[in-house]
């Protein structure tokens, strides 16, 4: 499986995302595969790694820290 990454287009880029039927990426950006396309923009400077907005990371699965239980009764 493809590690993806959050990226942005630099400020008034155009970036085409193939995996998607070419459409161009948004403003705000998008969660992208790293493949060898991506990493060439990176270098490129045309995007540029970004943090994700909280409705992402909200979808992605929490993890109790550790040393942390499920709550139960007393």
């Amino acid at each position: 499986m493809t590690e993806s990454i959050y990226v942005k287009p630099r400020e008034g880029g155009r970036v085409r995302m193939p995996e998607r039927n070419y459409n161009v990426m948004p403003a705000e950006g998008a969660m992208v595969p790293r493949v060898d396309y991506y990493e060439r923009l990176l270098i490129g400077g045309d995007i540029a790694i970004a943090v994700p907005p909280a409705a992402e990371i909200a979808t992605q699965p929490e993890t109790e820290p550790a040393g942390k239980t499920a709550h139960t009764k007393e």
